[in-house]
């Protein structure tokens, strides 16, 4: 899919212009619109630089991914401002992703257990927030996750993923003020939990079930908790939940060790399952209903990661460098951006997307405007 950078995205990455000199500015655009009209595996600096008529070279393009001239920091700051500052209500969301790969010579890379394969995986993992609302989608800030043997080769400091964690949404609270902040049970650590409740928000996890709770003045297992309750003590949800999963449900508020005061919702599929799911929260005035829809939110991040890799070539960079994969990245979340929230303030843009809202659909619309485009206009020139 060859593209030219001034034809669609220049108005509206125009808020950017600051962040780069006269050269740099150039290549960012070249590289925005390769991520975003690109074809599927031809979102690499290769394959950019080569499907570009503006006659963006391939070493000129990767000298601008690897320089440090240019500040990721200014410009992720300078896109939440603009998306992101003020934004409240809604879900914040906390996870993290793997990027597999292949090489063996790549700085910060490592062997991760992908729990959507059931397998280790070689590549890199990327810790990341999400702001969701339902109607828009905003990723806020991202950190890779380099293990402690490989921390000293790439010149960063070590840290845990619980404190990546609470780094990321210290710095995502700085300009979003959610309803709630919602993880999966494996970032359900005391670090983040005092961190969330000392902020006065609230979060909501699933609960591993080996965790220990005060039931009738002795510490047990989630689990075992669960098998000491009669099932007539389960209702059943209210459709008004909208839940097709789970049809019977049990609130507790209970003391968790090294947590404290938290309710404790059981869910189950059928009144009789002996599986379930179990939901904490420091908020205990929250209904089931509640805890149920903020938690469903969580969602929207995984969406997020699967539409980036999808369409937007979030794994298809060929550097080894870790800090030119970090700004790789940085250029796909603002590609994302771009397609869910900025393109909206663009009079071109939502004459094209009207009633479009799906990145794979947004590109693949841009993709044929470009080229109808591009076939009208074969003599005109780049500015």
């Amino acid at each position: 899919m060859f593209f030219r950078r001034d034809v669609l995205l220049g108005k509206v990455l125009g808020n950017f212009r600051g962040c780069f000199t006269k050269p740099q500015w150039r290549h960012f655009q070249t590289y925005i619109s390769g991520l975003v009209l690109g074809g599927k595996n031809e979102k690499n600096v290769m394959d950019i630089a080569g499907n570009s008529l503006d006659g963006r070279s391939q070493s000129s393009l990767n000298r601008f991914l690897h320089s440090k001239s240019w500040s990721v920091r200014q410009v992720e700051n300078k896109r939440l401002a603009i998306v992101a500052r003020g934004k409240s209500g809604g879900v914040l969301s906390l996870d993290d992703t793997i990027i597999e790969k292949y090489g063996s010579h790549m700085e910060g890379a490592g062997w991760f257990y992908d729990h959507t394969t059931g397998r280790k995986v070689w590549g890199y993992n990327f810790v990341s927030t999400l702001y969701s609302n339902g109607e828009e989608q905003i990723p806020l800030s991202f950190a890779p996750y380099v293990k402690a043997e490989d921390a000293e080769e790439t010149g960063r400091h070590f840290k845990t993923k619980f404190q990546m964690g609470r780094e990321l949404l210290e710095k995502s609270l700085l300009y979003v003020e959610p309803e709630a902040v919602v993880f999966d049970s494996w970032y359900g650590a005391k670090e983040l939990f005092d961190f969330l409740t000392s902020r006065g928000q609230t979060w909501i996890t699933e609960a591993k079930t080996n965790r220990l709770i005060q039931w009738e003045d002795e510490w047990l297992q989630i689990k075992q908790v669960f098998k000491l309750i009669p099932k007539k003590a389960f209702k059943r949800i209210d459709t008004e939940i909208e839940d097709t999963r789970f049809k019977w449900y049990l609130e507790l508020e209970i003391v968790m060790k090294n947590v404290g005061r938290v309710k404790l919702t059981f869910l189950r599929k059928r009144k009789n399952s002996k599986t379930f799911t179990a939901l904490i929260t420091n908020n205990t005035k929250l209904n089931t209903s509640q805890i149920i829809q903020y938690y469903k939110r969580r969602w929207d991040i995984e969406v997020f990661y699967r539409d980036c890799k999808q369409h937007l070539g979030m794994g298809e960079y060929q550097v080894r460098k870790l800090d030119a994969v970090v700004r790789h990245l940085h250029l796909v979340l603002l590609a994302y951006t771009i397609l869910k929230g900025l393109a909206c303030n663009s009079h071109l843009f939502s004459h094209i997307l009207k009633g479009i809202k799906t990145i794979g659909t947004i590109c693949q619309r841009l993709k044929r405007w470009t080229l109808t485009n591009l076939i009208k206009t074969p003599k005109t020139h780049p500015t």
